[in-house]
C-alpha cells in the first residue's frame, strides 16, 4: 500500500509540505507518477477500467489500493491549482446555510467556506464542479474562488453541525398523503380503531352466535379473494406471457452503488457481516457500504470502532430521537450516499457474491419506469427446527411464486426490507421512505406503483437467518401485520379513486396482501373449529348456521388449504428446497400462530403505533458458515417450473 499523505496543504498556513516540487501539471496521472505513487501499468489498467465504469481515474486507483484519498486530493490540488482546506482547524463560516441547505451541500459536494461583501470562497469535493457553481452563484454578483475539501471532511462537518435539520428531513421527507405519521396514540383514526375493537369484544361476549356468523361471513369473503389470488399465482406459473420485442439496449457504464446497512444492537454479528459484504464482487471504487447505527446504541458503536474497515465500508451515526425505526435511519443516511443506485442489506444478510452486478445489469437494460429490482430472500438455517422449515417454505412461496407472478404481469410488488436496489433519482422523487411505517418496504412498493413506476423481481438470492423461536417470531410477525394494515389504510383510504387509477387486478393484489391477512388472522379461533365441522361434529354456537353455508364454507376452506399446499410444492421445486417438501403438510399448524401476532399488533396500533419491535440476529448463523459460503458463491439457481 502506498504511503499516506501525512500533511495536507491547508489554507492560511505556511507549513512546508514534504512533496517534490515542479511537478508537471498536464494530467493527474503525471503528478501521481512523479510522486512514485503509481506506475505506468497502474495507470493503463485504470484507464482500461474507466471505459466500463462511471468513475474518475483517481477513484479507480483508490479502489485498486494504489493511492489513498489524501494522496489523491493533494494531486488534485496540484493539478487544478487549488488549496486544500482542513475543516477541523479552519471550519466554514456558519453563514454558509444562507446559500445552501445541508442536504444540497451533501449531495452536490460543496459548501460556502468564506463570504465577504465582494467575495465568496467555495469548498468543493470535485474540481470539475467549478463552472457549474459559477453559473449557480452568478446571482450573487461577487467574485468566486475555490478550495478543495475531502468528501469525508465535508460530511463530518455537516453531520456535526446540522444534526437537527438532517433529522427533521429524515422524518418529513415522505409526503403526508402517503405517510402514516398522523396515526398517533390520540389521533382520530386510532381512537376509531380502539372503539371498534371494544365494540367487537363486547358483541362477542353479549351475542356470540351472531358474532360468529358475522365473523364467518367475513372469513367467507376473505377466502374467496385469497382463493382467487392463489389461483392467479398458479396460473402464472404455467401460462407464458407473450413478451414484447426486445429493444436495442445502449451499452451503459457501471454506476456507483451505495448500500445502506441499518444496524441496531448487532455487535454479535458485525464481524461476520463485514466478511460477507467484503466478499461481494463489484468494483470497490463503485461500491460503498454505510453501516448505520443509532447514537445511543453503544454496543454496536463499540463493535464498529474496534474494526479495521476498508475504505468503502463507512460507519454512520444517526442522531438520537424519539422515533427509532429503520426507515428513519435510512432517510438520514441517504444524504451521505454518493451512488446513483441505492441498495439495502440487513445485518444477518449473506448475499450471493455477484448479486450487485446482476441487479445493475438488470437496471441498465430495464425500461425507464422500472424504479428498482427486488432480489430473492432465502434462509441458510432451515434445518434448525420445525419453525425455521415452515418459515423457509413461507418465504419460498412469496419470493419464488407470488413475486414472479406479480412481476410477470407488471402488478404492484410489496418490496422486501432488504436486497432491493433503487434508482436514486426516483427514490428521491418518491419522498424516500415513510419514517413512521414499520413495514416501509411494502409501503414503498405500492407507492411506486401508484405514481407510475414499477419494481421488477430478479432471481439473485440473499440468504438470511430464519426466525426459529416462537416469541421472537410472534414479535416480528406482529410488526409486519401492524405495518401492513397501516400501509393498507394509507393506500386504500380512497378505494374508488385508487381502483380507477391502477385497475382491478392491481387493486385486488393490494387488498389481498394488506387487508386480507387482517381479516383472517384475528379470526383464527372461529376458523379452526371448521376442521371439526368438516368431520361431522356438532359444535356449540355453530348449530344455528345453515347447512348449505357450512358446506360451502368448509369446501372453500379446504380448497384454499389445498392451493396453499400446491403453492408450497411449486415453490420448493429447487435443488436447495426439495428436502422441505415433507414439511409442507405441517404448515396447517404454522399459519394459525399468526393470530397471536395479530392480537399483539392490535394492541400496539393503539398504544405505540410506530414502535419497532426489533428482531435479534446472529443467534446461530456461526454454525452455518460452510453452508453460507457454498450458497453465496454458487449463483446457479433453479426456478419453479414455468417461471
Amino acid at each position: 500500500m502506498p504511503h499516506s499523505v501525512s500533511h495536507l496543504k491547508v489554507v492560511s498556513t505556511q507549513t512546508q509540505l514534504p512533496f517534490k516540487k515542479s511537478v508537471p501539471k498536464q494530467s493527474l496521472g503525471r503528478i501521481l507518477l512523479a510522486q512514485n505513487w503509481v506506475t505506468e501499468n497502474d495507470l493503463l489498467k485504470a484507464w482500461s477500467i474507466q471505459i466500463y465504469e462511471d468513475s474518475a481515474i483517481g477513484e479507480i486507483l483508490i479502489g485498486m489500493e494504489k493511492i489513498t484519498q489524501d494522496q489523491l486530493y493533494w494531486a488534485l490540488g496540484e493539478l487544478h491549482a487549488l488549496d486544500i482546506v482542513n475543516f477541523e482547524t479552519h471550519p466554514p463560516s456558519m453563514t454558509w446555510t444562507q446559500f445552501s441547505s445541508p442536504v444540497q451541500s451533501l449531495q452536490k459536494g460543496f459548501i460556502i467556506w468564506r463570504c465577504t461583501d465582494n467575495h465568496i470562497t467555495i469548498a468543493i469535493t470535485d474540481p470539475n464542479a467549478t463552472e457549474g457553481l459559477r453559473a449557480d452563484f452568478h446571482y450573487a454578483k461577487k467574485s468566486l474562488d475555490f478550495v478543495l475539501v475531502t468528501p469525508l471532511a465535508l460530511q463530518k462537518f455537516i453531520a456535526n453541525t446540522q444534526t437537527d435539520i438532517l433529522e427533521k428531513n429524515a422524518l418529513t421527507c415522505c409526503p403526508d398523503t402517503y405517510s402514516c405519521k398522523s396515526w398517533t396514540i390520540w389521533s382520530k383514526p386510532n381512537l376509531l380503531v380502539f372503539v371498534l375493537l371494544l365494540t367487537g369484544v363486547f358483541a362477542a361476549v353479549l351475542n356470540p352466535e351472531k358474532s360468529i356468523m358475522l365473523g364467518l361471513s367475513i372469513v367467507f369473503a376473505s377466502l374467496v379473494i385469497l382463493m382467487w389470488f392463489r389461483l392467479f399465482c398458479l396460473y402464472s406459473l404455467y401460462i407464458r406471457k407473450n413478451s414484447s420485442p426486445t429493444k436495442a439496449v445502449e451499452q451503459k457504464k457501471r454506476p456507483k452503488v451505495s448500500i445502506l446497512v441499518p444496524l441496531y444492537k448487532e455487535s454479535g454479528i458485525i464481524h461476520r457481516l463485514i466478511k460477507r459484504l467484503n466478499a461481494i464482487e463489484y468494483p470497490r471504487e463503485l461500491l460503498e457500504f454505510h453501516l448505520i447505527y443509532e447514537q445511543n446504541d453503544q454496543e454496536t458503536k463499540a463493535a464498529i470502532a474496534g474494526l479495521n474497515l476498508p475504505h468503502h465500508i463507512k460507519p454512520l451515526q444517526v442522531p438520537d430521537g424519539q422515533l427509532k425505526t429503520k426507515p428513519r435511519a435510512m432517510n438520514y443516511a441517504l444524504d451521505f450516499c454518493t451512488g446513483s443506485i441505492i441498495g439495502i442489506y440487513d445485518a444477518e444478510d449473506a448475499p450471493e457474491i455477484n448479486q450487485v452486478e446482476r441487479a445493475i445489469q438488470h437496471l441498465n437494460t430495464a425500461d425507464d419506469d422500472v424504479a428498482c429490482v427486488q432480489c430473492v430472500l432465502d434462509f441458510y438455517n432451515p434445518k434448525t427446527n420445525w419453525m425455521s422449515r415452515c418459515f423457509t417454505i413461507e418465504y419460498a412461496i412469496l419470493f419464488r411464486v407470488i413475486l414472479p407472478a406479480l412481476n410477470k404481469y407488471k402488478l404492484p410488488i410489496p418490496l422486501g426490507g432488504t436486497s432491493v436496489f433503487f434508482r436514486r433519482k426516483i427514490l428521491e422523487k418518491m419522498g424516500r421512505w415513510d419514517a413512521y411505517n414499520v413495514t416501509e418496504d411494502a409501503d414503498l412498493g405500492y407507492r411506486l406503483y401508484r405514481m407510475g413506476y414499477r419494481c421488477e423481481w430478479i432471481n439473485a438470492v440473499t440468504y438470511e437467518e430464519a426466525n426459529y423461536r416462537l416469541i421472537p417470531w410472534i414479535k416480528q410477525r406482529s410488526r409486519w401485520l401492524k405495518g401492513l394494515l397501516f400501509t393498507g389504510l394509507v393506500h386504500l383510504k380512497k378505494p374508488i379513486t385508487l381502483h380507477r387509477k391502477i385497475g382491478t387486478y392491481a387493486f385486488m393484489v393490494m387488498v389481498s396482501l394488506t387487508i386480507i391477512p387482517w381479516l383472517l388472522c384475528p379470526l383464527v379461533p372461529i376458523i379452526l373449529p371448521m376442521w371439526f365441522l368438516s368431520l361431522g361434529y356438532d359444535l356449540l354456537y355453530y348449530s344455528h348456521l345453515h347447512p348449505s353455508f357450512i358446506k360451502l364454507l368448509i369446501g372453500l376452506f379446504i380448497t384454499t388449504e389445498l392451493l396453499s399446499i400446491i403453492l408450497g410444492f411449486m415453490a420448493t421445486n429447487t435443488t436447495n428446497h426439495k428436502h422441505l417438501r415433507p414439511w409442507i403438510l405441517t404448515m396447517i399448524f404454522y399459519w394459525p400462530i399468526t393470530c397471536f401476532a395479530s392480537y399483539k399488533a392490535m394492541f400496539e396500533m393503539v398504544v405505540r403505533p410506530s414502535y419497532w419491535d426489533k428482531s435479534e440476529h446472529g443467534l446461530n448463523d456461526q454454525f452455518y458458515e460452510k453452508e453460507i459460503g457454498e450458497l453465496t458463491h454458487d449463483s446457479v439457481q433453479f426456478l419453479p417450473k414455468g417461471s
